[in-house]
This record gives C-alpha cells, sequence and structure tokens, in this order.
C-alpha cells in the first residue's frame, strides 16, 4: 500500500499553454498538485512529489493525452487524485475531459513505476472501474477507481505514473454489416465484441431476413415459425435505432450469416471466456440461471435506459464496453413484445441446448448478475457479433 502518501502534496498548481492542461483538484478533500508542465509530443505530464519524512516519497506523473482525428481531438483536464485512509489501498481517480463534437469517447488508463521510463506504461483495465472505458462523453467530476491494494498488497512504491487517454477516433474500431449500419467494437481480453445491438435486415448474401409485424398486425406467424426473422420492439423503428432488432434463433442459425465479415454470433462457450474475464469463475460460468457477482453490471451500458436498480448501481456498471442494453424480448409463444423494455437485455448464443432450445444469456436490472438459461428457439432476443 501507499500509506496515504497521495494524502501529503502541497503547493500551487501552474498551468501550460497545451491541449491537455492539469487543473487544480475539483473536490475540497483532494490534495492540491504541484510541479512543471512538460509538453511532449502533444501530451501534457504533470509530475507532483511527496515525502514522508526524509527517506519514504511518491513521485506521482498525470499524463493527459487524446487521440488525434480529423474534427476536434477531446481534452481531459483537471486529474486529481487521492488514496484511500481505510486500509484498502483504493486509488479515486478524478478529471474532466471535453468533446467539442460530443463523440463517445474511449477512455483509457494504464500505469507505470519508474518516471524515468515512460516507455513501459501497462494496461491496469482489470483493476479499475467507474468512468474508463468505452461509451463515455464529455463532463466534468468523471471517476474511476483505481483497485491498487489489489495488485499490490502490502507494498510500497517509489514511483508512480498514471496515463488518461481520450480517444474518438471511433472510425478505427467500427464495422459494417450488409445494410451499412456501422457498429462499435470493444476489445475485452483476446475476445473482439461489437458493442452495439444487431440490426441487419438481411443475411450476408443479400437474401432478406423475413420481417413479422406485431402479433395485432400480424397474428399467428411469428410464434409458428422454424426459419429465421425479425422484428423490432413495437414496430417503432426509434426504437430499432438504439436497440437494434429482436431476432429468432433460426436467423441466427442460418448458414448464409448475420453478422459483419469477420464475426459471428458467439458461441455459449465463447460467453462463459467473456464472463470469466470480468471475474466470474468456471464453476459459476459452467451454471445455469443467475450466475456471478457483477460481471452482469460491467456487460451492460447506457444507464439512462436502464430502469433503477442494482444493475447500474453498482460501481462497475459499463466498465466492460460491452454495452449491454435493455431491449426486451419477443415472447416465443404469442409473437408479443414483452413489456420489459428498459428492465432486461437478452443476448442469443449460436449454441443449441436441446432441439427446441439454444443458450441465452440476460441482464435484468434489479441484480448485478448474468442469468444464463436456456430458451425456446422462437423467441425474440437482441444479437452480438464476435471477432473470428
Amino acid at each position: 500500500m501507499m500509506g496515504g502518501l497521495f494524502n501529503n502534496f502541497r503547493g500551487n498548481t501552474n498551468h501550460g499553454d497545451t491541449g491537455c492542461r492539469v487543473s487544480p483538484p475539483m473536490l475540497n478533500r483532494l490534495p492540491k498538485l504541484n510541479g512543471n508542465m512538460i509538453n511532449n509530443r502533444g501530451k501534457t505530464h504533470r509530475r507532483a512529489t511527496a515525502r514522508r519524512g526524509s527517506t519514504m516519497f511518491i513521485i506521482f506523473m498525470i499524463i493527459c493525452s487524446f487521440a488525434f482525428t480529423t474534427n476536434t481531438p477531446p481534452v481531459v483536464s483537471n486529474v486529481s487524485f487521492a488514496q484511500r485512509t481505510d486500509g484498502s489501498g483504493i486509488v479515486d481517480v478524478y478529471y474532466d475531459v471535453d468533446d467539442a463534437d460530443g463523440d463517445s469517447l474511449k477512455i483509457s488508463i494504464a500505469v507505470i513505476s519508474n518516471v524515468s521510463d515512460t516507455s513501459n506504461l501497462f494496461n491496469i483495465d482489470s483493476l479499475v472501474s467507474g468512468d474508463v472505458g468505452r461509451g463515455i462523453y464529455s463532463g466534468t467530476g468523471k471517476h474511476i477507481i483505481w483497485q491498487y491494494g489489489t495488485g499490490n498488497p502490502n507494498t510500497y512504491s517509489n514511483e508512480v505514473i498514471i496515463k488518461i487517454t481520450a480517444d474518438d477516433t471511433q472510425a478505427a474500431t467500427t464495422i459494417a454489416d450488409y445494410d451499412g449500419n456501422s457498429y462499435a467494437t470493444v476489445q475485452i481480453g483476446n475476445q473482439l465484441w461489437m458493442a452495439e445491438n444487431l440490426k441487419t435486415t438481411h443475411y450476408n448474401n443479400g437474401d432478406e431476413i423475413q420481417y413479422v409485424q406485431d402479433e395485432s398486425s400480424e397474428p399467428n406467424v411469428w410464434e409458428n415459425l422454424s426459419t429465421g426473422a425479425y422484428g423490432y420492439y413495437e414496430d417503432n423503428p426509434s426504437y430499432k435505432e438504439t436497440y437494434g432488432n429482436l431476432y429468432n434463433w433460426y436467423a441466427v442459425d442460418d448458414e448464409r450469416g448475420v453478422c459483419p465479415e469477420g464475426y459471428h454470433v458467439p458461441t455459449d462457450d465463447e460467453y462463459k471466456v467473456l464472463e470469466m474475464y470480468l471475474g466470474m469463475s468456471e464453476s459459476e460460468a459452467n451454471d445455469t440461471g443467475s450466475r456471478g457477482t457483477n460481471e452482469g453490471s460491467k456487460l451492460a451500458g447506457g444507464a439512462d435506459l436502464w430502469y433503477s436498480g442494482i444493475l447500474k448501481n453498482n460501481s462497475e456498471f459499463g466498465s466492460s464496453g460491452f454495452t449491454g442494453l435493455p431491449a426486451g424480448y419477443r415472447g416465443y409463444d404469442n409473437g408479443t413484445y414483452s413489456a420489459t423494455m428498459g428492465w432486461s437485455g437478452s443476448f442469443w448464443s449460436s449454441s443449441e441446448s436441446s432441439s427446441g432450445n439454444a443458450w441465452s444469456r440476460e441482464l435484468n436490472y434489479y441484480n448485478s448478475n448474468v442469468i444464463r438459461y436456456s430458451t425456446n428457439k422462437r423467441g425474440g432476443f437482441s444479437v452480438r457479433c464476435l471477432g473470428d
């Protein structure tokens, strides 16, 4: 642990004239920093020193950086930090970020323990939560929680560097389906996931996927199909744009393919890999029903779309960048849309569990876990795609 040394900074903050500035801390309880600004190829480095007696010290450097694009680059500023004094070793990092174009940003954080060699920054995604990862927008008072004590139990550090990066280069991380819909992607462990729900209305060879209207407009069709079909909530196009389509499993299983080139609908086992990377044990992943601890909160996203509850109130809500949305589902037995938009989100896997059922995942607003269950193939669920 760092022994609360983050709380010992004194002095005034000097401002540089670069695009990324480190300003005095936003919260009164956080320490002020002092030191010199160093302009290094578009990145602003901020160094501060604290001392305990004559021997123990920490040098804490904050690097704010941005990825240049053809539009206005985002700016990170007002970075501050404090280590908790409750023995947990947790470090709270605060920052502001502004993007003039209003883009969705990817916030990254990396650290190094040697200020003399900044080439060996390493990512700490597995130890942080809060306003980090994809889907972060401009705002003040952004908060990242670094579980320093987890990675460094009972240890001291003489030197620590933190680098916070705001990236709006979404074009480099998007893919497109047959219809031309573009999707953001996110790297989670060794898997590259689509970070949005599928919207395509065609198979990859150009054939149309059957569209089936709401039961009141087109009765007794959806629940009797054994071929691919889709709908969108209450036949409302605005819902499709936000939440994507709801597909039956026969569309998922069709050899013509629904995912963009180079991607596929994940198997049940590939979903388990994702869940275990986020912290679920293997025995939990192999179980059915509600499993794990807060992996559901990590997978969810779009806080304003979810009902208030345990899922989005968890401190690690949205931290994976998967951005699971509460699109609801379409009933397998009557073709109607459940009144669960905002309540839950369900996602097909490509794996059968029986002749009439397949494995799926569900997120619910009232718990932070992930539900794995076998459901009728005629149900209408969201689809996510995984890189080959």
